[in-house]
């Protein structure tokens, strides 16, 4: 393979493996403790390959080795348990591939390969420009459509982070079909770009989400904090994506935020909710878009409505979508979205994600 590789392992037969695969390896005896204190005043290999055996807490000297590596480095680990769930937080924390042992020739050989063509695939461009979408409303599909956007903008080349800063209810990770293990509070304390990619669930090579964790969910968090997180996620990201804020989230990022999106329902309470946030947002222009979250009958005129928006017509209005629960359940909402809603939803994305400047190809 190209590049550099180094392997710290506890036991002299994974040693021997290595040393018969990869003539020029760096291999020392050691653990995934002993990699993080070297990578503190080494630059890390290219691939690093390190045994989770002997250790007590081995999750807690990997996240420590994860800090310290260079963003290029791809981690590999190994160790004697043979555990699904030990593999799934590995993989959520950063880790590229886990090889039970013992350690086997032809598995290292195919890991291998595989970072390889991981190496091969075109690399993140420098990412010059970051903008700040907060998507606001209260249930109203806010989650549905915030997903549906970072889908669309996906598709376009672009790399996406969503942020749900709602402490108690929020399910943008069920709209994704991913589980945030490391969350919020955790990001709020970094202010580094690339530790806040590691901290990102990834939902696909271009979406990632920052959520709380299901066992954080509830506890308080500091509005103060919020625009370093936000300003270290924008080196990672063309697009953030953020939802479940509240009034004090948005009075925090109001300096940093580039556009808002209103999501309501044709109810009553939906228009009320849409209209308060009109006036917080007096001179801000933010997008509407009319959600029918819910199978309703009509309630309220189109002439009602405007009239309650300040004589203004949604943006977009996304019909009632049967399929969208099913659609949602396998994290693909916008499978659910007919060509029409899409067009819409692409119109409101073009001056978000650059189109509007001609820039359709550019990732």
């Amino acid at each position: 393979m190209a590049g550099t590789f180094a392997a710290f392992l506890h036991d002299a037969d994974s040693r021997r493996i290595v040393k018969e695969l990869h003539d020029e390896a760096v291999i020392r005896r050691g653990t995934v403790r002993t990699a993080a204190r070297t990578c503190e005043t080494e630059s890390s290999a290219d691939v690093v390959l390190v045994d989770l055996d002997g250790e007590q807490n081995p999750l807690a000297h990997m996240a420590a080795l994860l800090r310290v590596c260079r963003p290029q480095t791809v981690i590999l680990a190994t160790g004697s348990e043979n555990n699904v769930a030990l593999a799934n937080d590995l993989y959520r924390g950063g880790v590229f591939l886990y090889l039970p042992k013992p350690l086997d020739l032809s598995d290292l050989r195919r890991g291998l390969r595989e970072v390889e063509s991981v190496h091969d695939e075109e690399p993140r461009p420098e990412i010059q420009t970051s903008r700040l979408v907060l998507v606001l409303g209260k249930g109203m599909g806010t989650n549905t459509v915030t997903a549906l956007l970072a889908r669309l903008a996906a598709e376009r080349g672009r790399y996406v982070s969503c942020l749900d800063l709602d402490a108690d209810f929020g399910t943008l990770a069920l709209a994704l079909d991913t589980q945030p293990e490391r969350g919020l509070a955790q990001a709020l304390q970094s202010t580094n770009g690339f530790a806040m990619e590691r901290l990102q669930a990834r939902v696909s090579d271009r979406i990632g989400l920052i959520a709380h964790s299901y066992d954080q969910a509830g506890r308080p968090q500091a509005e103060e904090g919020l625009p370093g997180l936000i300003e270290a996620m924008s080196s990672q990201a063309h697009m953030i994506l953020t939802c479940g804020a509240s009034l004090g989230h948005v009075e925090a990022l109001r300096h940093l935020t580039t556009d808002h999106i209103v999501v309501f329902e044709p109810t009553p309470a939906g228009v009320s909710v849409a209209a308060r946030w009109l006036r917080i947002l007096e001179g801000a222009n933010p997008a509407l878009i009319m959600n029918h979250a819910r199978p309703l009958p009509q309630i309220l005129s189109q002439e009602q409505i405007r009239n309650s928006l300040g004589d203004r017509a949604p943006d977009v209005e996304l019909p009632y979508i049967k399929t969208m629960a099913r659609s949602m359940a396998f994290g693909e909402p916008e499978k659910a979205i007919s060509r029409r809603e899409r067009e819409s939803l692409d119109r409101l994305l073009n001056p978000l994600v650059g189109l509007a400047s001609g820039e359709e190809n550019a990732a």
